[in-house]
């Protein structure tokens, strides 16, 4: 899902989110080919001064729009739940403006819709109904803010207390394999976008977020043949995790020459982007090859 927000005056226009969805697309359909899988992959585009697309899409016996409004999304979740069983994989992946209390800013349905910032928790409760293992990975501002609470884990960006982090480590709690992780680009900070055209020839545009996990996924720039794709760097043996991705995205970012991933007494005008992932003490596997 990629919303540029040129029918939305209260949000600035976002130049490389429409390249994170469509790549994102061609990617995961390579991927699935790679591992015998079969792939069905929908892209929700806000692009331009239009509040529909031209686009329908067919999920089981459910006809839904193309335009990512709050509607078409839920209508879109609601249907998985009917074609999904729990072999399945699930990724969903959000690339625009976010809130400061974590939520996304969904497409306008009109000039005058007030209503399109919709709560993350939301969109969770939604594909809590769909069968299979999810990843939901958001590239937008204070996105670690959505994370949910999870009893495997602890998240040491923002949690207040060190004695939060040993009380987790001398429990005695059971874990299991939850069935949705949240990779997020940020924690508590905004997020950036960058131009991978280092020549400046050609400006091509991404969220920095989904420019890692690209590159992660084998789809660096300059982009390889689609036919050529490698097995994806992040991958460990034989295996690609949500783990590796986190851990492939942080090394990425903390690359970029304009974004630090930490914050220091020394570089407090930096820009900060710091990437999380929920989920438990337990990884998901996402692709074999």
């Amino acid at each position: 899902m990629g919303l540029d927000y040129q029918n939305n005056t209260s949000q600035d226009n976002l130049q490389g989110t429409l390249n994170d969805a469509d790549e994102l697309h061609i990617v995961l359909d390579s991927l699935a080919e790679q591992t015998d899988s079969d792939y069905f992959g929908y892209r929700f585009r806000q692009e331009g001064l239009s509040y529909t697309s031209e686009v329908n899409y067919l999920i089981g016996t459910t006809t839904v729009n193309a335009y990512p409004s709050i509607t078409n999304i839920e209508k879109a979740i609601e249907a998985l739940a009917y074609v999904t069983d729990e072999n399945d994989l699930i990724l969903f992946a959000y690339s625009g403006h976010g809130g400061e209390d974590g939520s996304i800013a969904l497409a306008k349905t009109s000039s005058s819709d007030g209503e399109y910032f919709y709560d993350v928790q939301n969109l969770l409760d939604h594909f809590k109904k769909v069968n299979g293992r999810k990843l939901i990975i958001l590239d937008t501002c204070y996105s670690g803010l959505s994370l949910p609470v999870n009893p495997g884990s602890t998240n040491t960006v923002l949690g207040s207390s060190i004695d939060d982090w040993y009380a987790k480590y001398w429990e005695n709690s059971s874990y299991e394999l939850p069935d949705i992780y949240v990779l997020t680009a940020s924690a508590d900070t905004e997020s950036y976008e960058v131009d991978l055209d280092s020549s400046k020839s050609v400006e091509h545009m991404h969220g920095a977020f989904t420019a890692a996990i690209l590159e992660a996924l084998g789809w660096g720039y300059p982009h390889p043949d689609v036919e050529d794709l490698p097995m994806p760097p992040a991958a460990r043996g034989s295996t690609l995790t949500v783990d590796a991705l986190y851990a492939y995205s942080k090394n990425y970012i903390e690359g970029l020459p304009d974004i630090s991933l930490h914050w220091n007494l020394f570089s407090l005008s930096d820009y900060i982007q710091h990437p999380l992932v929920s989920g438990g003490a337990m990884d998901m596997v996402l692709f074999r090859f």
